[in-house]
């Protein structure tokens, strides 16, 4: 669920490394709004999960927003799983408002 005026797109890539697989969801949010989006008081946090067949969890990250992002601008962010790259079958986005 989307609480906040930001619109993303995102892309699940996978990448070969010498001590295996590495996954990666790269996101990018934009402000839809019509105000700057700034790091005082309530901020987004976006979370990703990356989850199993059977809907288990296998991990989840969070990163809230630290820099201002004004209108039509738009910020990068990337969440990798590195381990059970095998077992993940699909990823959720979330954002909501939380105190910074």
């Amino acid at each position: 669920m989307n609480e906040t005026p930001l619109v993303f797109s995102h892309e699940y890539t996978t990448q070969a490394t010498p001590s295996g697989t590495r996954v990666y969801v790269d996101v990018t949010a934009e402000n839809g709004g019509d105000e700057q989006i700034t790091p005082d008081g309530q901020v987004p946090n976006i979370t990703c999960t990356f989850l199993d067949n059977a809907g288990e969890t296998l991990h989840e990250a969070g990163k809230q927003l630290v820099q201002p992002v004004a209108v039509g601008e738009s910020m990068s962010l990337e969440f990798p799983l590195t381990i059970d790259t095998e077992d993940v079958t699909r990823y959720e986005l979330r954002c909501e408002w939380v105190e910074s």
